[in-house]
């Protein structure tokens, strides 16, 4: 599978599919595939690629975790630039040479968070709104605290017109999430999502903007459960809806 830009491109990028983000949040992947064919990029996605193995890894499986890593390798063998639009996939992405020593530090190298690589190479401003005009950013843990994320996605969320880009209070808190915390400790989980909800709710917007499926899935529940109606988005949902706004 490829995606070609108009002219000719920057480079190609080699997109991880994952799997909670491919069967639960496959929009992201089609937005992410969008902006960055947008922005010059040439996207490929490999056959054969499998589950990052995050989740494994985090419970100790670590059988399991480097045979997923050296399935991933074959797989990106060769691949410019390795692109992950999941917070908690790129920090893990990055970390195999933890796993599989030398194959995984090369691959290590190559990877880059979607909202990093966008912004790194600039972007075409977006002329249009994506529907909203005030936006809570959450840091998903595995974008500020293991890949120093933080300000990237702020800087080309400020790219769209008409955004009010809000800062959650206590933004750097865990939102309960956390891999597979929220199911093997769910009492404290539980806690972390009704204080994360409080707080963006404090705000009142009218979406909220995360960049890992597990705090999107956290966020949008504690949220449900205060009986408020929010969208929670991915920043480059975000970036794909006011491109389209401005087409349409």
């Amino acid at each position: 599978r490829r995606a070609e830009p108009d002219g000719e491109p920057r480079g190609t990028v080699a997109l991880l599919t994952g799997c909670v983000q491919d069967r639960w949040f496959r929009e992201v992947h089609r937005a992410t595939i969008r902006v960055l064919v947008r922005n010059g990029w040439r996207v490929v996605v490999p056959r054969g690629q499998a589950c990052c193995g995050a989740l494994a890894a985090h419970h100790g499986r670590l059988g399991a975790a480097r045979r997923m890593a050296r399935r991933n390798l074959a797989a990106f063998a060769g691949a410019e630039l390795v692109v992950a639009n999941a917070a908690g996939c790129g920090a893990h992405l990055k970390a195999y040479g933890d796993l599989v020593e030398g194959e995984g530090e090369e691959l290590a190298g190559r990877v880059r968070d979607v909202l990093e690589l966008l912004h790194e190479g600039g972007i075409e401003a977006p002329a249009g709104n994506p529907g909203f005009a005030r936006v809570a950013y959450h840091d998903a843990c595995h974008a500020l605290r293991a890949q120093r994320i933080r300000e990237q996605p702020r800087a080309l969320l400020a790219e769209i017109p008409g955004i009010e880009l809000l800062e959650v209070p206590e933004g750097d808190r865990c939102c309960g999430a956390a891999g597979l915390y929220n199911v093997l400790q769910p009492g404290m989980a539980g806690e972390l999502m009704r204080r994360k909800a409080e707080a963006i709710a404090s705000l009142g917007p009218d979406a909220v903007a995360s960049a890992n499926p597990g705090c999107t899935m956290q966020i949008s529940a504690g949220l449900r459960a205060l009986g408020l109606d929010v969208p929670v988005l991915h920043p480059v949902e975000l970036l794909d809806r006011a491109y389209r706004a401005a087409d349409a």
